[in-house]
C-alpha cells in the first residue's frame, strides 16, 4: 500500500501547491459565459487581458471560450458610413467592435501573446470573409479590415523559423491575396500585402495573385464606391511605390486596377456615388449603364411625434431670444420643470412605425440631454429615465449591437466621474438586465482609459 500512499501525498501536494483562480475572476468568467454571444466574447477578452490574469493555461482556456462564443454573434462584420466620413451613431456603434469577425481576431491576437501555434489554429478556423453584396439604399458598408490586419500578424507571429523557411507564411498570404470577391476586400488586401516582411519573389507573387483577383473582381457598386472613397484609390495603399524599392514591375498590378475601375464604372451605379466629384473617372470617358437609387439614411427622425419632441427639445437649448442657454439659466426651477416635461413627453413615445428611428432618434434625444444637462437631481432623474428605457427596450433582440452604443456611453460617461454620478453608479449595478449590470461591474474592476473610448462618444 505504500505506493498507494505516496500517490495521495503526491495529488496532495500537486493540489496545494496550484494556485486558486482569484474569485473575482472566476465569477465574472461564469458570468460572462451566459451573456448573449458577442458579450459574452467581448467581456471574455476584456477579462483575459487584465493584469491580475497571470494564469496562462486558464487565459488560453478562456480566449478559445470567446473565440468560438464570437462565432455566434449577430453581425458578421464591422460596418461604417459608404462616404468614408465616420460619425454617425452606426458608425460609433459598429467600432465597439462587437461583430464575430472583429471579436474573433480580437481573440486570435491575445492568442498570439500566450500560444503562437493556437492562435495560428483559431485563425485557420475563421472562414475568408464572404461579404454580401449591397443594394444603393444601404448607407453603411461591410468593413474587414480586421480580419487581413490579423492575417498578416499570424504570419509574422505564429510561425517557427523552419515553418518560414518552408514558406508556410507566404503560402497563408497568397490564399487570401488571391481570393478577393468583393470591392470591400481590395484596400484591406492590398494594405496586409504592403505590411508584410517577405523575399522580394515572395512579394513579387503575392502582388501579382492580387492583380489577377482584381482583374476578375466585379461588385456592387455600394462597395466599390466606399472603397474607391476611403483609400484604395490612387496608390492602391501603397503598392506601387512598395513594388519600386523591391525593382518590382508592378504595372500588372496598376492594369489590374484600371480594368477593374472601369468595370465598375461601366456597370450599374448608385445616383450619390456617380455624383461624387471623388469618383475615378476611365480613360475612355465610359458611361454608367444605369444609375439606380441612392442611400436612405436609417434612423432620421421624420415621424410627427419625433418631430413635435424635436421642437420641445429645442426650448431646453435656446431662448426666446434666440440665443443658447447659460449655466445660470439651466440651473433655474424653470428650467428644471422644462426637462421634467419634455421626460414625461420623450416616455410617453412608445412606439414608432419605424423601429430603427424610434429606437435611434429616443436614444438621441437622452444621449443630447446628458451634455445638456448640469450635475445634480435632474442629471439624476435624466440617467435613471434613460436606463429605465434601455432595460426595458427589445430592440436589443435583434439589434445587439445598436442598442448597446447608448448603454456603453452611459458606462463611459457615469465611470468617468464616478463620485459625482454615485446615484447612477449604483443604478447600473443594481440593474435587471444582466448586460447593462455586468458591464458596469466589468468597467468599475477595469476602466478603460479615456482614449480607448473617446471615439465612442
Amino acid at each position: 500500500m505504500g505506493w498507494l500512499r505516496s500517490w495521495a501525498l503526491a495529488a496532495v501536494a500537486v493540489s496545494a501547491s496550484a494556485a486558486p483562480h482569484p474569485a473575482v475572476l472566476e465569477g465574472l468568467v461564469e458570468r460572462a459565459r451566459d451573456l448573449p454571444p458577442e458579450f459574452a466574447a467581448d467581456a471574455l477578452l476584456r477579462i483575459a487581458g487584465a493584469s491580475t490574469f497571470t494564469d496562462v493555461a486558464w487565459k488560453r482556456e478562456v480566449l478559445d471560450d470567446a473565440f468560438h462564443l464570437a462565432a455566434s454573434a449577430q453581425e458578421p462584420f464591422a460596418r461604417r458610413n459608404w462616404t468614408g466620413r465616420p460619425g454617425s451613431v452606426f458608425d460609433k456603434a459598429y467600432m465597439q467592435g462587437l461583430d464575430a469577425c472583429t471579436l474573433q481576431c480580437r481573440a486570435v491576437e491575445q492568442m498570439l501573446t500566450v500560444d503562437y501555434k493556437k492562435a495560428r489554429e483559431l485563425f485557420g478556423e475563421i472562414p475568408p470573409p464572404q461579404v454580401p453584396s449591397l443594394s444603393c439604399d444601404d448607407a453603411l458598408v461591410y468593413d474587414v479590415s480586421v480580419f487581413y490586419a490579423t492575417a498578416g500578424q499570424v504570419a509574422a507571429r505564429a510561425f517557427n523559423a523552419k515553418e518560414t523557411a518552408d514558406e508556410q507564411p507566404f503560402h497563408l498570404l497568397l490564399r487570401y491575396a488571391s481570393d478577393v470577391s468583393s470591392p470591400a476586400q481590395v484596400a484591406p488586401v492590398a494594405r496586409m500585402i504592403a505590411g508584410v516582411s517577405l523575399k522580394a519573389e515572395q512579394f513579387e507573387a503575392l502582388v501579382n495573385a492580387f492583380a489577377g483577383a482584381l482583374a476578375q473582381l466585379s461588385g456592387d457598386d455600394r462597395s466599390f464606391s466606399a472603397t474607391v472613397s476611403a483609400d484604395a484609390d490612387g496608390d492602391l495603399a501603397g503598392l506601387p511605390a512598395d513594388c519600386a524599392r523591391r525593382n518590382i514591375n508592378a504595372q500588372p498590378l496598376l492594369g489590374a486596377w484600371r480594368v477593374y475601375v472601369g468595370r465598375q464604372l461601366s456597370g450599374a451605379r448608385c445616383a450619390d456615388s456617380a455624383a461624387r466629384a471623388a469618383q475615378p473617372a476611365a480613360d475612355d470617358g465610359t458611361k454608367p449603364a444605369s444609375v439606380d437609387g441612392k442611400a436612405s439614411i436609417p434612423g432620421q427622425c421624420e415621424s410627427p411625434e419625433c418631430r413635435q419632441l424635436s421642437l420641445q427639445y429645442a426650448g431646453l437649448v435656446v431662448g426666446p431670444d434666440g440665443h443658447g442657454l447659460t449655466p445660470e439659466q439651466k440651473a433655474g426651477t424653470e428650467w428644471g420643470a422644462k426637462l421634467r416635461k419634455f421626460l414625461s413627453a420623450l416616455a410617453d413615445w412608445t412606439q414608432d412605425d419605424d423601429p430603427v428611428e424610434f429606437f435611434q432618434a429616443k436614444s438621441r434625444f437622452y444621449r443630447d440631454l446628458f451634455d445638456l444637462t448640469p450635475n445634480g437631481a435632474e442629471r439624476d432623474l435624466l440617467q435613471r429615465a434613460l436606463l429605465a428605457w434601455l432595460q426595458q427596450n427589445g430592440y436589443q433582440n435583434e439589434h445587439r449591437v445598436e442598442w448597446f452604443y447608448p448603454v456603453n456611453t452611459l458606462i463611459i460617461h457615469t465611470f468617468a466621474d464616478p463620485a459625482g454620478m454615485q446615484a447612477t453608479v449604483r443604478d447600473l449595478q443594481r440593474c435587471g438586465d444582466p448586460v447593462i449590470s455586468f458591464y458596469a461591474q466589468l468597467e468599475q474592476l477595469w476602466p478603460r482609459s479615456m482614449e480607448g473610448t473617446f471615439g465612442l462618444l
